[in-house]
């Protein structure tokens, strides 16, 4: 028997200048069709393909159309090795279900069941089909005990129209099928009926107008994925019938979409079947001399209902809410951005290299030595490509010349990528995952990506696809132009951080904080070991300022102080000059007031002291009842604000060896902090550090000295 293949050959351009040629969609003949009979409307059930024919047979005597062919029957043929081969001779499905006039399509369903179309009278003796009152209907049949047996027929049949065409859904809850009833669009529509629990069917719901036409829809099939495909001569195709695609959305089917060739043609198609990726099935069509049975193989997964492609924007416009009055300041505005851009300007639009973290600070700038004075206010923010496939290309190109697609900047986390296919508009296909394509018409067309693989968490095969409209002009200067036009676009839709999806915290802006409850200090230095307030490092600036020490928990540094003002003008003096005394790293820092007032705990800091000698017995490290009080109030600060973090530290006078009375403070901080601990503290909030007799606040000559050296301080480390 003659087969016939039909394939496209596709010239993909690879590497430099050589051209492969590809073959990505194989239909080919069924080895059991023929030209003398017809054969349609297929369907898989186990190891068997049943299908519709009016070739002969000798089971019973059937009955002719009004061209004298004979009536349709259900036969079937068992598979071979692939899709196209088959190892028997065509025969008739079963006997039960033969009857002298049209038996067929089928559809098969779970528990044993079918469902198929036949003529409502069956018993009739006119021996010519031709009579409009004789209409199709849909009857059930039970494999039991080796054999096919009929059931019920379907409760919607109707003498006055047809119902045929008919298809279960993959878990056999659903019935579609097609049928001329009353109230349709027009010719035959596409319908379902849901089966309950008690096993009743409800009314005919019609599918729509996203189906329907004033022509004929017949032929569905729902294939594992929950892809609907029916024929129909109503919508815009290739010729009479042809086979469309389309999927339910939201509870809404989605425009139909053509499947185009080869699967159609100028002919008739219909009465496709596939598995859940579309990659093989069967189709009938009779583009030979009578309907025929052809096998597809495609490399090109399905891509329907594709999202319009967005690019992934990474420029934006920054800027403060409110900025300072630095008029009379010798100091200009200032955005740092993480990749290590500065822009001068309180209002500024930058572009940043790609998603990820980033940050931008918004810095006063000393004219004079072009450091920072001030941060005045800081972003942080991560951005995120958006989830879908990519497709990195031109927007627009020049005809006849090759440019780059590729598809490796697709961002889809919890899939696993199995493989991509492009679908360039242009009858050009690929499945490489960077491929060279060029052109040879100008005008607009429709790329496709599609990107197969598997949701890590649900392990099905699916296909994520986006479209991107291509452009494509005569010569270089169309494309200039193109290309000033697109460029002024971007420039119009710049956005301030946080417009578009991505995650922006504002961790600091100057004006966010109530005035009452900050604080402008010069910081000289900082750094991120502990350095004594007594060290030479800051002998310049000890006889002009008081230095503070301040703990950033959450950089982990040491921050070193002077002065202490209200407004950021006032300290513009004061940095100048610790800038002059040759700290030229110095900046302006604020520091918001801790909600526990600063004196609390210099109080307790008194008492403490007030008490030295009653706070531990005589060289020794545990914690005497007489300190219980006072720790109880540590302890209850602590637990009201929960941030605070606390360095315990222990001092000795002179009196003894330096290592014992390192030692000896060492465990009395560590005691008083398991104390802490022990009223439901944080360990880790609190640090204890002995210091033993080095840092004195007092004479060791004289006892009243040595007592005030004996101490315990209570210092907060949060900034």
């Amino acid at each position: 028997m003659r087969k016939i293949k039909y394939v496209i050959l596709l010239l993909c351009l690879f590497g430099h200048v050589t051209l492969v040629a590809q073959s990505f969609y194989t239909v080919e003949k069924t080895s059991f069709s023929t030209n003398k009979y017809d054969e349609f409307s297929p369907i898989l059930f186990q190891d068997q393909i049943v299908y519709c024919s009016n070739q002969s047979h000798d089971f019973i005597i059937t009955y002719a159309n009004a061209s004298d062919a004979a009536l349709f029957n259900i036969f079937s043929v068992t598979k071979g090795n692939d899709s196209s081969s088959f190892s028997s001779d065509p025969e008739i499905f079963s006997k039960a279900l033969v009857s002298p006039y049209n038996d067929g399509p089928v559809s098969f369903g779970p528990d044993n069941m079918l469902v198929y179309s036949r003529n409502l009278d069956i018993k009739s003796r006119t021996k010519n089909i031709f009579d409009p009152s004789n209409n199709l209907g849909l009857f059930f049949a039970r494999f039991t005990e080796g054999k096919w047996e009929l059931t019920d027929p379907f409760p919607y049949n109707n003498v006055d129209y047809s119902i045929t065409t008919p298809c279960f859904s993959p878990d056999g809850s659903v019935l579609y099928f097609a049928s001329d009833m009353p109230g349709g669009y027009g010719g035959t529509d596409i319908y379902r009926s849901v089966k309950n629990q008690n096993g009743e069917w409800s009314d005919p719901e019609n599918l729509g107008v996203s189906i329907n036409t004033k022509g004929n829809e017949v032929y569905p099939f729902v294939s594992e994925s929950g892809d609907l495909f029916f024929a129909s001569d109503g919508l815009e195709g290739l010729g009479k019938k042809d086979i469309y695609i389309t999927r339910e959305k939201n509870g809404e089917w989605i425009e139909a979409i053509n499947l185009k060739a080869p699967i159609n043609s100028p002919d008739d198609d219909f009465a496709l079947i596939t598995n859940s990726e579309f990659r093989e099935g069967y189709f009938s069509s009779n583009r030979g001399r009578s309907d025929d049975i052809y096998s597809f193989f495609t490399e090109i997964p399905l891509m329907i209902d594709c999202d319009t492609m967005l690019e992934n924007n990474y420029c934006f416009e920054f800027w403060d809410e409110e900025y300072a009055s630095i008029d009379t300041l010798p100091v200009t505005y200032e955005w740092e951005f993480s990749d290590g851009t500065k822009i001068r300007g309180l209002r500024v639009e930058h572009c940043l290299p790609g998603a990820g973290f980033h940050w931008a600070k918004l810095n006063i700038i000393d004219n004079s030595t072009s450091n920072t004075f001030f941060t005045q206010a800081s972003l942080e923010f991560n951005l995120e490509d958006h989830v879908q496939p990519f497709i990195e290309s031109p927007d627009a190109l020049v005809r006849d010349r090759a440019v780059s697609f590729s598809a490796l900047k697709s961002y889809l986390p919890d899939f696993s990528i199995e493989g991509y296919a492009w679908d360039f508009g242009d009858g050009n296909y690929s499945l490489e995952a960077e491929v060279d394509h060029s052109y040879d018409k100008i005008g607009e067309y429709t790329i496709k990506l599609g990107i197969t693989g598997r949701d890590i968490f649900k392990q099905k095969l699916e296909t994520r696809c986006v479209i991107k409209e291509m452009t494509v002009l005569k010569d270089n200067q169309s494309l200039a132009m193109f290309k000033s036009g697109i460029a002024a676009q971007e420039l119009s839709t710049m956005k301030e951080p946080g417009g578009g999806g991505e995650q922006i915290t504002q961790d600091f802006s100057v004006f966010e904080v109530d005035p009452e409850e900050e604080a402008f200090r010069v910081e000289v230095l900082s750094s991120p070991e502990k350095i004594t307030l007594e060290d030479t490092i800051f002998a310049p600036l000890r006889e002009d300022y008081e230095i503070k020490e301040f703990y950033l928990s959450e950089d982990s540094i040491y921050s070193y102080t002077v002065g202490e003002y209200a407004s950021l003008l006032s300290t513009y003096e004061v940095y100048s000059d610790v800038i002059g005394k040759g700290f030229t790293n110095a900046q302006v820092k604020t520091y918001v007031l801790a909600e526990l007032p600063t004196e609390i705990i210099e109080q307790i800091n008194k008492d403490f002291a007030e008490f030295a000698d009653a706070n531990f017995e005589f060289n020794q490290s545990e914690v005497s009842e007489n300190s219980y009080q006072i720790l109880d109030r540590v302890a209850e600060i602590m637990n009201e604000n929960p941030e605070l973090v606390m360095e315990i530290a222990a001092h000795t006078d002179n009196v003894g060896s330096f290592e014992f009375n390192m030692d000896l403070s060492q465990k009395r901080a560590e005691s008083i902090v398991n104390y802490l601990i022990s009223k439901g503290i944080e360990s880790v909030r609190l640090i204890g550090k002995g210091y033993g007799e080095s840092r004195p606040i007092a004479t060791n000559s004289t006892e009243e000295g040595r007592l005030k050296n004996r101490r315990v301080e209570f210092i907060i480390l949060n900034e």
